[in-house]
């Protein structure tokens, strides 16, 4: 018998083995532990249960204007995160600190200028 598998092996295991695409001595070695390890068998069943139910659920069309729908939304998504970039990069220090160092500026440029 094999070490404990990891989460990832036991996926592609379970995918396999419902799949049929398991290689001979894989679907053997799977078969054994399956035999050996009730836990391991009882997750497998739950999930050759959930797969057969998912292949039998009735399958449902895409509206026929999906795709121009999709393709409107994103280019609205990004005009508006175009545009909230560019009111960002233009103003990026909030009102009420730039015009107070502007006035500061303004003050300091006319006394030098004025001073003899």
């Amino acid at each position: 018998m094999r070490r404990d598998l990891s989460k990832n092996e036991v996926e592609r295991l379970f995918v396999g083995a419902v799949d049929g695409a398991l290689a001979e001595p894989e679907a053997k070695e799977f078969d054994a532990e399956l035999a050996a390890n009730p836990e391991l068998k009882a997750k497998f069943a739950k999930y050759q249960r959930a797969i057969s139910l998912l292949k039998e659920a009735p399958k449902e069309k895409a509206p026929d204007a999906l795709a121009s729908m999709i393709l409107r939304r994103t280019r609205r998504r990004r005009f508006q995160l175009r545009t909230r970039d560019l009111q960002n990069a233009y103003f990026p220090f909030p009102a009420e600190v730039v015009v107070p160092m502007i006035i500061a500026v303004l003050v300091a440029m006319f006394m030098l200028l004025s001073s003899p």
